[in-house]
């Protein structure tokens, strides 16, 4: 029986291998870079929606905020309404800080972090980039984007018959 050399079939592969490579490598996957310098996400202080203590709060039911973290880390802080609105912003900071302490992965916390009277939420995710937007996962129906602007960040929530965007200004905690 003659043997059969695998060393032609290899050399067949090859070139077949070498373009899936530069296909996969030429893909728009530039949009999912990390390059957060372009997008300006601010690590300093958080995000507060615009309508907190206001009629927004009241049919929500709470004040919403936005943190980012180092590595690509969002969390979002859901503070029950009308005691959120004697909750100081170093109290939120550091509310941010301890719930992202206690998990090294994506998770909803629930508690008052050794700081709060009543229950808060706080979703902590992973986040990309897609083009000019920041996406993440937000129990939506689909994945949850973040435009930046100068001072503030809009969330866009996809809906089912159109997209709702949330303005949310930034708050310097220091």
């Amino acid at each position: 029986m003659p043997r059969k050399s695998c060393c032609n079939e290899t050399i067949k592969l090859k070139p077949t291998l070498l373009g899936l490579i530069l296909l996969l490598a030429g893909l728009p996957g530039s949009g999912f870079a990390s390059n957060s310098s372009s997008l300006n996400e601010s690590l300093s202080g958080y995000y507060a929606r615009e309508g907190n203590g206001g009629s927004p709060a009241q049919a929500a039911g709470n004040n919403i905020y936005i943190r980012f973290f180092p590595e690509r880390w969002l969390a979002m802080l859901f503070l029950p309404y009308p005691e959120a609105q004697q909750v100081d912003n170093s109290t939120i900071t550091r509310v941010f800080d301890a719930a992202r302490a206690q998990t090294t992965s994506s998770a909803y916390l629930r508690g008052t972090f050794d700081l709060l009277e009543q229950n808060a939420t706080l979703q902590i995710e992973r986040y990309g980039y897609l083009e000019d937007r920041i996406v993440f996962e937000c129990g939506s129906l689909a994945p949850c984007t973040i435009k930046l602007g100068d001072g503030y960040l809009e969330l866009i929530k996809p809906g089912v018959i159109n997209e709702h965007i949330i303005r949310y200004r930034h708050i310097n905690a220091d």
